[in-house]
Formats: structure tokens, C-alpha cells, sequence
């Protein structure tokens, strides 16, 4: 029997080795403009304060060493999974705290074509994320550890200074924040031109 592996799902993860350079500074920033910036996201179902449509992080400066290299590893992954010679533009960036309880809603990033979520503060327990299959529905659902061809979803859980990526229609979810502390979290969406 030959299987074949069709329309793969990437997801792209990777550590940057600068973290603790840049997260003191950013966090600071972003508790900063948390005090001064509307809170947007106004259709999440859960209350978690971001500056989705309300600031964009990508015009901030202080963000500038952080930005030259994950923008780097965008134009990296955007060529793997065959986006060569193509204009990779960020669309826009925002920020997330999660305080305790908080979460996201299974969602997708429609209208962009890779996103990305970067992880500047993150205390144990403050919630993974999750990707879904893009698998037809209604078909019958087993689930197998050691078989990949079962899975339907996949747990990531974040660290400090991990830097994921994938494609913007992929569907995935935060898990609540079980702790007393917030994690802060950066996101992005890029366009393909």
C-alpha cells in the first residue's frame, strides 16, 4: 500500500536566542500602552485586553530588534513552504495579556496569509495553544498517539521567547490562564504579494 501525505499543515517553531535581551524593555512597553491604549478585539469571546485595531505594535520602535528577527524567520518559513521570491508584508501586529481565566475562542486569522504568535511573558499553566485538522468533517474519529495520520488536534505548550508560525486559515484556540500572573503574548499577521 502507498500513502500519500497531501496538503500538509505546517507549523513552524522556533526559539529566539535574544529573548532575554529584548523582554525585559517590551514588557514594560506593553504595560505601559495597556494604561493608555483602548482595548480591541471587540468580538473575542473571552475578555482577554489585546490592541487588535486599537495599536499596532509593528509602528512601535521599541519593538525594533525583536521585529528585525522575527521578520527574518517569516521571510524563512514563507520560502519553505513555497512562497519563494514573494513580497512577505506584516499587515499588523498587537499584543495580548491573558490575565487568570482568560482565553481565546477556536479562530482563525481569514483574510491574511501567515500568522504568527510570539511568547514574551509566559508562567507555567497560563494555557497552551491548540491546532485544529483541517480534515474533512463527519468522518469517523479515532485517535492514536503514535499514529500522526489519527490526530485531529495538536497541543503546543508555549515558552518564553518561542516564536510559531503558520498559515493565517489555520484554526486553533488558547487554553485559560490557570495562574495568578498574566501572560503577555505578541501577534501578527503578513500578507503574500
Amino acid at each position: 500500500m502507498k500513502i500519500f501525505q497531501l496538503f500538509p499543515v505546517t507549523i513552524a517553531m522556533i526559539d529566539n536566542p535574544n529573548h532575554n535581551l529584548i523582554k525585559k524593555n517590551i514588557v514594560k512597553e506593553c504595560s505601559l500602552l495597556k494604561k493608555t491604549v483602548k482595548k480591541g478585539g471587540e468580538f473575542w469571546g473571552s475578555d482577554v485586553y489585546n490592541t487588535l485595531d486599537t495599536y499596532n505594535i509593528v509602528d512601535n520602535n521599541k519593538f525594533k530588534l525583536l521585529h528585525e528577527w522575527l521578520f527574518e524567520k517569516i521571510k524563512d518559513y514563507a520560502i519553505t513552504i513555497g512562497y519563494k521570491n514573494k513580497q512577505i508584508n506584516c499587515k499588523d501586529g498587537w499584543f495580548n495579556f491573558y490575565k487568570k481565566y482568560d482565553y481565546q475562542d477556536v479562530h482563525d486569522h481569514e483574510g491574511n496569509d501567515i500568522s504568527a504568535v510570539y511568547y514574551l511573558s509566559v508562567p507555567k499553566n497560563s494555557g497552551n495553544i491548540m491546532f485544529y485538522t483541517h480534515e474533512a468533517k463527519g468522518t469517523y474519529i479515532c485517535h492514536d498517539p503514535n499514529n500522526i495520520f489519527t490526530w485531529k488536534t495538536y497541543t503546543i505548550e508555549p515558552k518564553e521567547g518561542m516564536l510559531l508560525m503558520f498559515k493565517s486559515n489555520l484554526q486553533h484556540r488558547v487554553d485559560p490562564n490557570k495562574t495568578n500572573q498574566s501572560k503577555i503574548t505578541l501577534a501578527y499577521n503578513f500578507k503574500v504579494l
